[in-house]
């Protein structure tokens, strides 16, 4: 057996010891012998102490198929040693299952440094990527079916859209009230924007934007339509990271219900308790459930996280916006954002200078060059949507100065949302020279050529052009 097998061995049982949170002096001397079994070495241990549960699975997929079965067998054993098996070693050992088992090989373990204030244990959480109509209709045709076998596991079953529709059935003068109450420093046009973004919510969308941007789910990216569902954390160094179960569905036969039975069949033949935790409270007329994934979508989408941001310039809708962070450079008008655009030009070769020479000499020299500037800057506002011979004169600082300061103030009341918001501001050195100073990999571009994707703006027909006008 290999050292990094080794390792991936002995995170999945030091998981499964500390799983419900009692070190048993049995499941000590069952993990000592183990350690002879399978030649286990301080260095493997050490290698386990910074590998994640993810890390693990990936590992031992490519193990010999008796290995796995012998290994599966011990892990079983090892949560009953003490006669009990818990309902976190019970998790666990349904992930395991599913995972290593030649059976049930459709699905995978995320393993992520996610804050455990976001999601509660007992949550199963339906997630895609893309909408399928065929599996979201499923789901609604079997939803009290749904919810009902994973309530028998004391599951509480996420659907989004149904989340979304209890939003919508709050009568909207209530919900804004709410909102005001639980976010009294949120401004009126905030609550409303917030409360328009629940009632639109969907799965996908939710999971893109919500899950992977701001929560940091990097493997929800390209997540095929499945069941999400939490098996325990784990120490990866000095960090914790939170461990879910992604359980595909089969799209060749959608047998949701059936697929759903046999998980819960199997994580009740683990579980070994005749009590489970069931909530009734629901939604009614006049009242407002703030419990549960209720509480935490609000939370969710209230919170503010600066993360690294691309710079998109978006000549089809005449706008300049942070993808990442859902956020326009609002109350800019062509102009600033014309200028704007111009300035990440030139500051791939070193910025714009306006400050007028010394001496007589070079008046000249510098009269065209502000008129080349003043001419790429005309091409930029006609690419905007205005006329070029009616672009304003930026080579005045009367008209220069003010657009500059609406510029950098609609970037810093931005700067709880972007990492580093600085970066984009244009800013002027010693020797008066205006720049921006984020890299040039921070700018796309998505114009009539690039309609789907954005591209690197430095790479755009119009910043190719403005080259061939210089």
């Amino acid at each position: 057996m290999k050292s990094i097998e080794r390792a991936a061995i002995t995170r999945i049982l030091v998981d499964l010891i500390k799983a419900d949170k009692v070190i048993d002096r049995r499941e000590i001397e069952m993990y000592m012998t183990l350690k002879e079994t399978y030649g286990i070495s301080r260095q493997d241990e050490i290698t386990a102490y910074n590998m994640s549960l993810s890390k693990a699975i990936t590992v031992l997929k490519d193990c010999d198929k008796d290995i796995l079965f012998q290994f599966l067998y011990t892990c079983r054993e090892m949560a009953l040693s003490d006669g009990l098996c818990a309902r976190e070693e019970a998790l666990l050992l349904t992930g395991l299952q599913h995972c290593l088992s030649l059976e049930t090989a459709n699905c995978n373990i995320i393993s992520e440094a996610i804050d455990p204030v976001w999601f509660e244990d007992n949550q199963i959480l339906y997630v895609e990527s893309r909408y399928n109509k065929q599996v979201n209709h499923a789901i609604k045709e079997a939803y009290r079916a749904i919810t009902n076998e994973f309530k028998l596991c004391g599951f509480e079953f996420v659907f989004i859209p149904l989340v979304a529709q209890n939003y919508i059935d709050t009568p909207p003068d209530l919900l804004g009230e709410i909102v005001a109450m639980l976010r009294p420093s949120m401004t009126t046009e905030a609550i409303r924007n917030l409360i328009k973004t629940i009632k639109l919510l969907k799965t996908d969308s939710f999971c893109i934007e919500q899950l992977h941007h701001k929560l940091g789910f990097t493997d929800l990216m390209s997540v095929p339509p499945s069941f999400l569902i939490k098996i325990g954390q784990s120490r990866v160094g000095e960090k914790i990271f939170a461990n879910y179960l992604c359980l595909h569905i089969n799209l060749d036969i959608i047998d949701i219900l059936g697929q759903i039975q046999r998980f819960t069949d199997m994580f009740l033949n683990f579980h070994s308790t005749d009590n489970v935790n069931l909530s009734l409270k629901r939604n009614e007329q006049g009242r407002f459930l703030y419990m549960g994934f209720y509480r935490q979508l609000f939370e969710i989408l209230t919170f503010q996280k600066a993360v690294t941001c691309h710079l998109l310039v978006d000549f089809i809708h005449g706008n300049i916006y942070f993808p990442e962070v859902e956020v326009e450079l609002s109350r800019l008008h062509r102009q600033e954002k014309a200028l704007y655009t111009l300035f990440i030009y030139e500051s791939r070769v070193g910025g714009i200078n306006f400050t007028a020479p010394v001496t007589t000499t070079q008046f000249e020299v510098f009269n065209k060059y502000l008129k080349l500037i003043q001419r790429k800057y005309a091409l930029i506002y006609r690419a905007f949507g205005g006329e070029a011979e009616k672009a304003p004169d930026i080579t005045d600082i009367d008209k220069r100065s003010p657009m500059i300061t609406r510029i950098k103030k609609a970037i810093l009341q931005q700067r709880d949302k972007i990492y580093e918001a600085e970066r984009f501001i244009i800013a002027r050195n010693r020797e008066g020279t205006y720049s921006i100073n984020a890299a040039q990999s921070a700018f796309l571009v998505r114009d009539f050529q690039n309609t789907a994707v954005p591209i690197n703006i430095f790479g755009s027909e119009l910043f190719l052009n403005l080259g061939m006008n210089s």
